[in-house]
């Protein structure tokens, strides 16, 4: 280790002496020499720039095979290494600039300990007649900084062979603005020195300042990732500067302050906005910190509801819902839990703003519970006898089954109507005791994956989709008129490679060829992540006298409850739509959404699949020019489709109409039964 460690040294005393015989001051060289490396790493840190503006640009796409691979580990890291491979990132690259500052502190800590041998090219042989002639052991690694100490104290030396030697250290100062370059600060002695790890301290935040608003990585992540990170530099560049000789710490408190222009200069020459929408990337941060000031708003109103609800005594029912958005698929059962029985209703959210907290009645307890301190725990030490959930994947990550009651019934309601096998990751509802089936394929798909995997057998109650029979009641309450001319709604998914990403400029050139009003209306969460992609069609598109418009604006159904005929590609809209309005949809073969891929060893195919030509026509992206004609052929068989989606619907789903009084019901009576 040692021969590395020289071999280091010698690189590093080439600089420094270069720099020592330019400006013949050992302080300032050391300032120089920190300069020359900051120089010397500035095409990696080009190289590091161009690599991290990719990590940005496919961070959306890493993040969905977070999500589609999240029960396997294996497929995960074969599809991140895919990605990798795919848009030319190297993983390993960051950690290049740590390597070589270790390897230039190494370099430096031989050069700062052994100046005579690395600055003033004294040979080994003057300076160990040197050492003997002064009285110096051999036994530290700061033995020659000691000899130069005893040098300074003399005035001349008895040996005329050694007198250049002698006059040459003479004049060598290991001084810098009253540090001693080679002495290690401590709280012995000369307190001066102690300022030099506060000095790196502060050195060291003033850069992740600076890095948190300029660099491209850091202005992408999240708050607790941008403190921690800077937490960690400030404690670490004190401590280390506190560890080794004060020249050293010079030149890591020079090295910070350096890195700041070269962050700069490495922006100018690679401007990450020519890349990334950085406008985008700060609303995203922006809304964030609007979370996280949300959060902070209600922490005690958390902490509050937290205790509360371990007040509460004999519990018989909770539900818990994620956010806001999935009250509407418990509403209904909860409004006929209120006027069918006496039972209390124990309603936990992760949402503050949740519209369950509007709800007076005294049968409702609302409780708000986020962030997993209080979250965690809750499921732990739960104490009632059922809990209505629509998250699936219970046990598998935070939230678990309780630890102190075995004998609670968890009861998992379905928020859509697609396949359960195909859209949910695998054994996503393995821990569940009951499961409101939406459908006949639903039932076939759980019972089984249960055979192939071996797994226990649950309840499945035959209630049919709530959200369905909402939406027919509002749509039958609607007036009929005809659209003149007749209306096309494109309401894509939002997962990778939808028809957004893959054809949708094709797709509406297309359509601006034909007499028909088409609305393109993407998923809002696109919309959000992706805000000038829109305001981009909408300026190509949206044209005085034309017939496309581009929807950005969510608050309305209507759209959806008014188009003669849908085109999205696998988003779920198309049951809620074809079998509200019994009318087509066509399907663009965009690359399938698939959650479970194992979902094909199971006999029963997918309704995502199987009913695709069912209640519509599919058709390839590549085939998108003969979209004109499929829709006129559609549109002179609109009866047909009218009758036939009918049909679909009764053969598939279950109680049409009556979900919610028998989702009701058996809540009602699994709790008495239970009492």
């Amino acid at each position: 280790m040692s021969t590395v460690i020289d071999a280091i040294s010698n690189i590093m005393s080439f600089l420094m002496s270069g720099c020592y015989y330019l400006i013949s001051n050992y302080g300032l060289s050391l300032i120089l020499f920190t300069l020359l490396t900051k120089v010397i790493l500035f095409p990696i840190n080009l190289f590091i720039q161009k690599n991290s503006i990719k990590m940005v640009k496919f961070q959306p796409e890493l993040d969905a095979l977070k999500i589609k691979y999240i029960d396997d580990k294996d497929k995960y890291i074969d599809a991140r290494m895919e990605l990798y491979k795919k848009n030319n990132y190297h993983s390993s690259v960051g950690i290049i600039p740590l390597i070589i500052q270790l390897i230039f502190v190494m370099g430096l800590l031989g050069v700062i300990y052994q100046p005579l041998t690395y600055i003033l090219d004294i040979d080994s042989s003057s300076i160990e007649q040197l050492r003997l002639l002064l009285g110096v052991e051999n036994t530290e690694s700061s033995y020659q900084l000691e000899i130069i100490d005893k040098v300074h104290n003399m005035t001349t030396i008895d040996n005329s062979a050694l007198l250049d030697v002698f006059n040459k250290i003479k004049t060598f100062d290991t001084n810098l603005w009253g540090f001693d370059l080679g002495v290690k600060p401590t709280f012995e002695g000369n307190y001066i020195h102690l300022l030099i790890p506060v000095f790196a301290g502060l050195s060291a935040w003033i850069m992740c300042v600076v890095q948190n608003k300029i660099n491209i990585l850091q202005v992408t992540a999240g708050n607790l990732n941008k403190y921690g990170m800077t937490i960690f530099m400030i404690l670490f560049s004190t401590y280390f500067a506190y560890l080794v000789p004060t020249g050293v710490g010079i030149y890591w408190i020079f090295g910070n302050l350096f890195a700041i222009p070269s962050m700069i200069l490495t922006n100018v020459v690679m401007p990450p906005k020519k890349h990334i929408d950085l406008e985008y990337l700060k609303k995203i941060q922006a809304k964030k910190i609007l979370r996280e000031e949300k959060y902070k708003k209600y922490h005690k109103k958390e902490k509050e509801d937290y205790k509360r609800f371990f007040s509460e005594k004999n519990m018989r029912l909770m539900f818990y819902s994620e956010q806001n958005g999935f009250y509407k698929y418990y509403a209904g059962i909860i409004d006929y839990i209120c006027e069918h029985s006496d039972i209390v209703i124990h309603y936990v959210t992760s949402d503050p703003e949740d519209n369950i907290f509007n709800d007076t009645r005294e049968q409702i307890r609302p409780y708000y519970i986020s962030r997993d301190k209080y979250i965690i725990p809750l499921f732990m030490k739960l104490d009632c006898d059922m809990v209505v959930m629509t998250m699936p994947d219970l046990e598998k990550y935070h939230i678990k089954r309780s630890r102190i009651r075995n004998d609670i019934e968890y009861l998992y309601i379905c928020h859509g109507m697609g396949s359960i096998a195909l859209t949910l990751r695998k054994g996503a509802l393995d821990w569940y005791d009951t499961v409101f089936c939406v459908g006949v394929d639903s039932v076939n798909e759980i019972r089984e994956m249960e055979k192939l995997y071996n797994t226990r057998e649950k309840r499945l109650v035959e209630t049919g989709y709530i959200l369905i029979d909402e939406m027919i009641e509002q749509y039958e309450k609607l007036p009929r008129e005809e659209n003149n001319p007749k209306k096309i709604l494109i309401a894509p998914s939002w997962q990778p490679d939808n028809i957004i990403d893959l054809c949708v400029d094709e797709l509406l050139a297309k359509l601006s060829e034909i007499n028909l009003d088409i609305i393109l209306r993407p998923h809002p969460q696109q919309v959000r992540n992706e805000p000038e992609k829109f305001d981009t069609l909408k300026e190509k598109y949206e044209k005085e006298g034309g017939n496309i418009t581009i929807q950005t604006d969510f608050s309305s159904n209507s759209p959806i409850m008014e188009a003669d005929i849908l085109i999205t590609d696998w988003s779920d809209i198309c049951w809620e739509y074809a079998f509200t309005t019994k009318r087509p949809t066509i399907f663009i073969n965009t690359p399938m959404k698939i959650m479970n891929n194992e979902y094909d060893k199971i006999k029963t195919v997918p309704i995502n699949i199987s009913l695709r030509d069912e209640i519509g026509k599919s058709i390839d992206p590549d085939k998108i020019g003969s979209i004109n004609s499929l829709i006129e052929d559609i549109l002179n068989n609109y009866n047909s489709y009218t009758k036939h989606i009918d049909e679909v619907f009764h053969e598939h789903f279950f109680n049409i109409g009556n979900s919610v009084k028998l989702s009701g019901k058996y809540i009602i009576k699994a709790l008495k039964k239970n009492s």
